[in-house]
């Protein structure tokens, strides 16, 4: 074998060695961004969830549920709580909704949050404010509440 055919040679190998190389390369990448994508899927259900909880553990959200519930005036104060309290436990809801539309959450999952919580968004605190929302998940969100007795 002469010096060129050599050269050659190991100038093929090289080529397959840089080739194989680069598909592993893509692989771990394709792997990565896989990763990366779930834990970003992840992190937005963990942060929704937290936004409900967070809300609905105010010690006001009992209290002013049950006021609004039994129809009894609030204070000036008590409705801007109670908006607020209300416009964080809907956008909680209205993150799931979005992951779930988008396949990020399963269906018995997304079904148990919301059946859970169907008798906060349907009450007499939380929809009139979910009602207010000009946004096309909080229209989602009315459309399902409504749907369902």
């Amino acid at each position: 074998m002469s010096v060129l055919e050599l050269s050659q040679l190991l100038g093929n190998y090289g080529e397959l060695i840089g080739a194989i190389a680069v598909l592993i390369t893509l692989i771990y990448l394709a792997k990565q961004i896989q990763h990366s994508t779930e834990v970003s899927k992840v992190t937005s259900y963990h942060e929704a969830i937290g936004q409900i909880v967070t809300s609905a553990l105010e010690p006001d959200f009992a209290g002013l549920t049950v006021k609004s519930q039994s129809d009894e005036p609030l204070s000036p104060e008590e409705q801007v709580r109670s908006f607020s309290l209300a416009s964080a436990f809907i956008f909680g809801h209205e993150i799931l909704l979005h992951l779930f539309r988008k396949g990020q959450i399963d269906e018995p999952l997304w079904e148990n949050i919301f059946s859970n919580n169907q008798v906060y968004l349907s009450g007499n605190m939380i929809l009139p404010v979910l009602k207010s929302r000009p946004g096309v998940l909080s229209q989602e969100l009315l459309k399902l509440i409504e749907s369902r007795p």
